[in-house]
């Protein structure tokens, strides 16, 4: 099982397991940054209404989000962010 690691999030615990989970089932399923990241949203949208945002892979990043609804952490060697806008 990868290591799973949390940079830094803003979501309550629930919703943290619940991103991780998410992103773990992703990362075993994909091998495409961009196909994690989809499914990533794709589910977050469902759960949690849309505009929910995903980026998987190396990269620098500044983000304005909604409370509450914001994670940074990685799976394995993949850097996962999610969160949501507007």
């Amino acid at each position: 099982m990868p290591k799973i690691e949390i940079h830094k999030s803003d979501m309550s615990d629930e919703m943290q397991l619940e991103a991780l989970q998410v992103a773990l089932l992703a990362v075993n399923m994909y091998e495409k940054e961009s196909d994690i990241a989809t499914n990533i949203v794709k589910e977050f949208d469902r759960k949690h209404g849309l505009t929910w945002q995903c980026i998987v892979g190396s990269f620098g990043f500044y983000v304005r989000n909604k409370s509450n609804s914001y994670i940074f952490f990685s799976v394995g060697d993949k850097n996962i962010l999610l969160f949501r806008t507007g």
